[in-house]
């Protein structure tokens, strides 16, 4: 009789385990996307998209302790980088493209005039640094569009993929598939700041 009490017992204390953590999931386990807070939760390290040459597509881990902000000024890019910059006018917008990113600013998006730059700092990893100066036009009135271009021959189409946004705070790259919307080949997503962005697999 004791036998079958405790039986008894360890079923039960084991789908109360199943239960909080969620069926299949361990606690330890990533965290899925529709259960983070915010914009569709964190990652760690998602796997983002790599382009060769070639058009052959893979995934390779984000960084992330090797994101931190350089004190002093920009660091010269690598031969692999691309970059480019152009003064806009915020009344009016405009778009700025480097590589496989752009960035389209609606009119209205920040007062005055801004210097605005898109680096990618390997040309074949769909991760890209947005900068705005002055830093006072850093906050956007206007939702600003970053548009991905996941182009490639392995490529059928954007779907599969979304956009994070690296939070230096807390070391980790978020989710942003609430703002985030896919159109054949295009990863498009809203945003209300320039920071570092990326490209990568969606449900991680």
């Amino acid at each position: 009789m004791a036998r079958r009490w405790r039986a008894s017992g360890l079923w039960v204390l084991m789908g109360a385990v199943l239960l909080l953590s969620g069926c299949g999931q361990s606690p330890v386990g990533p965290t899925d996307p529709s259960q983070g807070s915010g914009a569709g939760g964190t990652r760690q390290a998602p796997p983002l998209v790599t382009v060769a040459p070639d058009g052959t597509v893979t995934y390779v881990d984000a960084p992330c302790d090797t994101m931190k902000e350089t004190p002093g000024g920009v660091l010269p890019l690598p031969p692999a980088s691309v970059r480019a910059s152009a003064w806009i006018s915020g009344s009016v917008g405009g778009v700025v493209r480097a590589g496989r990113f752009a960035v389209r600013i609606p009119a209205g998006a920040f007062p005055g005039l801004a210097q605005v730059t898109v680096t990618m700092p390997d040309s074949s990893m769909m991760l890209c640094d947005l900068s705005i100066s002055p830093a006072s036009a850093n906050q956007f009135k206007v939702p600003v569009q970053l548009v991905a271009d996941l182009s490639a021959t392995d490529m059928i189409d954007a779907s599969t993929c979304t956009m994070y946004w690296y939070d230096p705070n807390r070391v980790l790259w978020k989710n942003l598939v609430a703002k985030t919307r896919t159109s054949g080949m295009l990863v498009v997503t809203e945003l209300d700041h320039f920071s570092k962005y990326a490209a990568g697999k969606a449900g991680w």
